[in-house]
């Protein structure tokens, strides 16, 4: 039976090695150069960090842990990649930026990890890689304290189940399933380098859930809903029709196609 984890890690450290023109390596240049990465959807939900702490699941290679860590967040992240994780602790010496980097199976955090923190974040691609949701959402919670903060912003999954028919980006079928199935759905993935190969198709193994499935389960975890947000924008030009604003959101071309690209949770935890 395949190890789907120990495969996309395995993935991601390849990736994080030899995908130098990703958008994650953009965001590393960008925290080198003294800026930050973090979006207006997050920075708007948080507001004032100053002093807060913060655990970012998943962070990667740490630009926006960072970003948080400059806005005045005493910030800890977690990546299931080594290369990832050694690339976040290289950049936070190098801008003398102060930061925590763990390297683990998120479902292994306990392990490694006994803190509690002011805010539990996660964002932009995080839950296709998790096989088991409920314990996702138990460890979210677990890890923020009393009176705590958690959001999450995520790729929508009535968008990621779309493909484009058309040039003109306008006209879809359905592609996968929205709602969450055992197996993981198995993409190819390539320009990676293989022993065999130099550019072998290399499997990606993914999960998707619906908005209704992550809502309960992190009502389940013990977590409050204070707010659902969805948003016609996507991160990145997810649909070939989509046009960039000027502040870097890619938007639907009239305002006739509202499909959400993005969603936001909000959530607590009562004290």
């Amino acid at each position: 039976m395949t190890d789907y984890l120990a495969s996309n890690r395995a993935l991601w450290n390849a990736m994080t090695l030899h995908q130098l023109e990703s958008d994650h390596h953009r965001d590393v240049a960008t925290v080198r150069a003294g800026g930050q990465t973090l979006r207006s959807i997050e920075r708007e939900a948080l507001g004032d960090v100053r002093g807060r702490t913060l655990l970012h699941l998943q962070c990667n290679m740490g630009s926006d842990t960072l970003s948080w860590a400059r806005l005045g967040a005493r910030v800890t992240g977690v990546d299931i990649s080594d290369a990832a994780i050694a690339q976040a602790r290289a950049l936070a010496a190098e801008t003398s930026v102060p930061a925590r980097f763990l390297r683990s199976d998120l479902y292994d955090l306990p392990d490694v990890l006994d803190d509690q923190f002011d805010i539990v974040f996660a964002s932009y691609g995080a839950l296709c890689w998790l096989p088991d949701l409920t314990r996702w959402a138990t460890l979210a919670a677990r890890y923020l304290r009393p009176g705590g903060t958690f959001l999450l912003v995520e790729m929508h999954p009535c968008a990621m189940m779309m493909e484009s028919l058309d040039a003109d980006g306008l006209s879809f079928r359905v592609h996968g399933s929205y709602s969450h199935t055992a197996d993981p759905q198995v993409e190819e993935m390539r320009g990676l380098p293989d022993e065999a190969t130099a550019d072998a198709p290399q499997a990606v193994y993914i999960w998707r859930y619906s908005l209704g499935e992550v809502v309960t389960a992190l009502i389940q975890a013990g977590l409050r809903i204070e707010r659902l947000d969805e948003f016609p924008l996507a991160h990145y030009q997810q649909f070939s029709c989509l046009a960039r604003g000027d502040d870097g959101w890619w938007r639907w071309p009239t305002p006739a196609n509202t499909l959400p690209m993005l969603f936001a949770v909000t959530a607590s935890k009562p004290g």
